[in-house]
C-alpha cells in the first residue's frame, strides 16, 4: 500500500530504461476509487518523443496510464519503451481529478459535522490501482467528540475505507454521522495514526 508521498519525487522509466521524468503526482477517480494514470515532470530532451513542444521555462506534463506501470519501488518503471510512450498517454481532458485537488479539502460527517481535512489518499500498484483509504487530520473539536485524548494514541489523524465515503464535491462527505465514525474507530480494522 503505497501514499501519495511514497510515490511523488520518484524517476519513472521506461521499458528500455530512458528517464522519462519525474512523478508529480496521479490521477484520481473519486467514483471509482482508482489511479488511472500518473502525472509526470518530462524530463527536458524527452519532448520530441512525445510529441510536445520544448517551454522555454519550466516542464512539460503528461499523465501515464497506469496499467503501464509494470513495478514500484526505488523507481516507477513502465512496461512500454520509450519510442511508443506516445501511445500510452491520457489526454489531459480525460484526468478525472488531481490527488491533489483532493488533498486538503474539508471532511465532514454524514450529518453536516466538519471533521477536519483530507490528508493522504493510500493507493495499491499491484492489486488494480484501487485507492483503498483516506487519511483525516482531524479538527481539535472532532477529536473530542470522537473520545480522542491529547497526547494519547491515536493522535489527530484517523484513516478511513474509501467505500465509507459518501461523495466528494467541494468537500469529502462520510457515509458516516459523528456518532457512527466513533463507533466505527471502535470496531473497524481501520489503522489510527
Amino acid at each position: 500500500m503505497l501514499g501519495l508521498e511514497n510515490i511523488v519525487g520518484k524517476e519513472i522509466i521506461t521499458a528500455d530504461a530512458i528517464i522519462l521524468g519525474t512523478v508529480e503526482g496521479i490521477a484520481l477517480d473519486t467514483d471509482l476509487w482508482k489511479v488511472p494514470a500518473i502525472r509526470v515532470s518530462v524530463k527536458k530532451g524527452n519532448e520530441a518523443a512525445l510529441n510536445l513542444k520544448k517551454k522555454t521555462l519550466g516542464v512539460q506534463r503528461v499523465h501515464v496510464v497506469t496499467p503501464q506501470v509494470s513495478s514500484v519501488s526505488d523507481t516507477v518503471t513502465l512496461a512500454i519503451k520509450m519510442d511508443n510512450i506516445k501511445e500510452v498517454l491520457m489526454d489531459d481532458q480525460k484526468v478525472p481529478m488531481a490527488a491533489g485537488e483532493l488533498l486538503n479539502k474539508k471532511v465532514v460527517a454524514h450529518d453536516g459535522k466538519q471533521i477536519g481535512y483530507l490528508d493522504n489518499v493510500y493507493f495499491e500498484p499491484s492489486q488494480g490501482w484501487d485507492v483503498t483509504k483516506v487519511s483525516i487530520k482531524l479538527d481539535k473539536t472532532a477529536k473530542q467528540a470522537l473520545g480522542l485524548k491529547k497526547g494519547v494514541a491515536p493522535s489527530s489523524q484517523i484513516v478511513v475505507l474509501t467505500k465509507d465515503i459518501k461523495t466528494v464535491g467541494d468537500m469529502v462527505m462520510l457515509r458516516l454521522d459523528l456518532e457512527g465514525l466513533k463507533d466505527y474507530l471502535q470496531k473497524k480494522p481501520v489503522s489510527k495514526k
